[in-house]
């Protein structure tokens, strides 16, 4: 069994827990909790000093316990010979410390997301690097040339020799001797690699902060003001992702998809732009839950699933061409003019398939195109809105497609 352990007892410069201070959205613990998982750990052990519960400590308990792995938190190392057989392999990550899972991924040997092709090392850092001159009690001296870089991997059986120690030593310390006197191989990490982007020590809720700053901006979307409303979900969503706001993305989704199914009603019985006007809320509230999503699994390094993101996009389309349907004919008339505006729906989806142009980005963005019927319907020139959007988007594909 692969076996991950981190710690929650060291604390910052202002005395907040370091594995309990906010990144981009999530606690540090839970950055290291899901850097193991990506390796291929069956088993997360969180080592903590609290007799009281750790809100930090539970919530990624409950995110490792529902993809079925198993997490235990223990005060004092005395269980750890009891959970970690000698034929189990242990990764080690120093408390505090969130390194670049691709970077530790090539230091371990690791291949692909699942961690195959795992090998046994301890990394170190020059003894003249700044990381191991300003916090010389974490990254610790090895010999006269090499500091701990925080992360190891080891056997198992050296585990069983932490029942020799007393209780009050510290374990990631203890073990580190145990995986050098056990004959674990060293890799030393080049210089290039050990920057704060890569391999960030919590030692400030400062230093955390510029960090989570810096990992957002790098997940992010491009910002492209051809199409304002999806810029203006991207830039509300990378404000509130370090406020841990990230966690409600389904909610507002489902919120999103509520007010559309309420403004295809409206539109049906009721006024024709308030319809249409509570469709450009559901339909930005929508946007809002995908960039969430799709920024969230940047972060953790996950790949995009495009399929349901079609598919979200897929149902917008269709709420919203039953609200333009209806806000151009009300139930229960029936007219050939409806199909106008599921016809500018569908033409704009096909236009938005030639990425990279200016055309492309403003006809994906449902939200502007939503205000702009809006608008229209207010003004009781919707017909005439609808019939020119047809011509001109219907002209923008056959431009496109050039000389048969």
């Amino acid at each position: 069994m692969r076996i991950g352990l981190i710690a929650a007892i060291r604390c910052s410069a202002d005395g907040t827990l370091r594995a309990s201070l906010p990144l981009a959205g999530r606690s540090v613990l839970a950055w290291q909790a899901s850097l193991l998982t990506s390796l291929g750990t069956e088993r997360v052990l969180c080592l903590t000093d609290s007799s009281g519960a750790n809100a930090d400590i539970i919530a990624v308990q409950q995110a490792i316990e529902a993809e079925g792995q198993q997490f235990h938190a223990l005060k004092g190392f005395a269980a750890l010979p009891a959970l970690v057989r000698a034929e189990d392999e242990l990764i080690v990550v120093l408390d505090g410390l969130v390194p670049d899972p691709g970077l530790v991924r090539a230091v371990l040997g690791a291949g692909g997301t699942n961690g195959s092709g795992f090998k046994r090392v301890v990394a170190t850092l020059p003894a003249d690097h700044p990381l191991a001159a300003s916090h010389p009690e974490d990254f610790e001296r090895i010999d006269a040339a090499r500091h701990w870089a925080g992360v190891l991997a080891m056997r198992g059986a050296a585990v069983q020799h932490l029942a020799d120690f007393p209780d009050d030593a510290d374990a990631t310390s203890l073990l580190l001797r145990l995986a050098l006197q056990a004959g674990t191989p060293c890799t030393q990490l080049a210089a290039r690699e050990l920057v704060p982007e890569s391999w960030m020590l919590a030692d400030s809720p400062a230093a955390v902060a510029r960090h989570g700053t810096a990992l957002i901006a790098s997940a992010a979307s491009p910002t492209d003001w051809y199409a304002p409303g999806l810029t203006l979900a991207s830039t509300l969503v990378r404000a509130l992702v370090p406020r841990g706001f990230g966690q409600g993305a389904p909610v507002v989704g489902g919120t999103g998809f509520a007010l559309l199914l309420a403004a295809v009603l409206i539109a049906a019985f009721g006024p024709a732009a308030a319809g249409l006007g509570l469709a450009i809320i559901g339909a930005f509230l929508v946007q809002v839950a995908q960039a969430f999503a799709t920024l969230g699994a940047r972060l953790r390094g996950e790949v995009t699933d495009g399929s349901s993101i079609r598919a979200v996009g897929v149902a917008v389309d269709v709420l919203a061409s039953a609200a333009s349907w209806f806000a151009l004919v009300p139930w229960p008339q029936w007219q050939p003019l409806g199909v106008l505006g599921p016809v500018v729906i569908a033409l704009a989806r096909l236009v938005a398939r030639a990425p990279g142009t200016r055309l492309g980005a403003a006809a994906s963005d449902r939200v502007c195109l939503l205000l702009l019927l809006t608008l229209s319907a207010f003004f009781g020139l919707l017909p005439e809105t609808l019939a020119c959007l047809s011509l001109g988007l219907l002209a923008a594909l056959l431009l496109r497609s050039g000389p048969d």
